[in-house]
């Protein structure tokens, strides 16, 4: 079987239809359909059926693409770096990490990093999925609200920070110099969701801890969401003191949560794996900034 039509069966079925597929794959839908041909008759399957006018992946496709997932994400990776080899970044520091620590943490250490190295060495950040991307070696460091529980990998602690309310400005609660728990009854609260990768977030264990775990109305993956949320009168979110740097709540109020237990960043990387001197500059800026 052809390794495009191998391509177009994977986004095919990942992203629900041909026109999707194309999209995605900055193709003509013709085309997918050309290579969806092909792969049926190379494999003697129906790959394809006609649902309310709509070309879409049959049970069978279904199927085969998620037994060959680990064939596909192979897949996707050789062109990811094939991508990245077209534009020069053969040699970059791969950082993968979670939206609330990319919007806050994160870009001051690179700023310091790329200052102690010249700017010379280039770095690609990717978000979520993060212990799949160290697992198969797609990514030099990661930071997360960790600790990550994989046994091959170092789990270093380096900020803490309590949670924190942001508030529209003229919320009544804007007033006040801190906010407990009981000041949150009857409100409609942000804040992220759980992650999916690890049982220890941090984060997380603050939530539960501070007894709001069960209350959050509505979750997001990204900080500015819940930002943008706020601004539009949605609900208090709750989230990790990291944001003040981050100018996203520019225009909104931050209050303390009164007792708040501690939410940490750790950084990660593989034991024994090499980490270039780039990624050993980010870790130091990173570890500087922590108390």
């Amino acid at each position: 079987m052809k390794l495009s039509s191998l391509q177009v069966l994977d986004a095919f079925v990942r992203l629900g239809g041909t026109g999707e597929a194309a999209q995605g794959l900055e193709m003509s839908q013709s085309a997918v359909i050309k290579a969806l041909r092909l792969a049926e008759f190379e494999l003697g399957v129906n790959l394809v059926t006609t649902l309310q006018g709509r070309l879409m992946p049959t049970p069978e496709a279904q199927a085969l693409t998620q037994r060959a997932q680990p064939a596909f994400a192979a897949l996707r990776r050789a062109r990811h770096e094939a991508d990245m080899m077209r534009v020069g970044m053969v040699d970059r520091l791969r950082v993968v990490t979670v939206p609330g620590l990319a919007h806050s943490i994160l870009p001051p250490a690179i700023t310091a990093a790329r200052r102690a190295i010249g700017d010379a060495a280039p770095v690609e950040i990717m978000f979520d999925h993060v212990a799949a991307h160290l697992a198969a070696g797609d990514a030099d460091l990661a930071i997360t609200y960790g600790p990550l529980p994989d046994e091959g990998l170092r789990n270093i602690a380096l900020q803490e920070s309590p949670l924190v309310c942001v508030l529209f400005q003229t919320d009544p609660l804007a007033a006040r110099d801190e906010i407990g728990l009981e000041d949150l009854d009857g409100r409609r609260l942000i804040s992220y969701g759980p992650d999916g990768f690890s049982s220890a977030d941090s984060f997380q264990q603050a939530l539960t801890k501070a007894g709001l775990a069960p209350r959050i109305s509505i979750t997001v993956r990204h900080t500015d969401s819940a930002c943008h949320l706020v601004r539009e009168r949605c609900g208090v979110a709750i989230v990790d003191g990291f944001v003040i740097s981050s100018g996203l709540t520019e225009g909104l109020v931050v209050r303390p949560l009164r007792a708040s237990p501690a939410v940490i960043a750790y950084a990660h990387h593989r034991e024994g794996a090499h980490l270039s001197q780039s990624g050993q500059v980010l870790l130091a800026c990173l570890m500087e900034r922590a108390p």
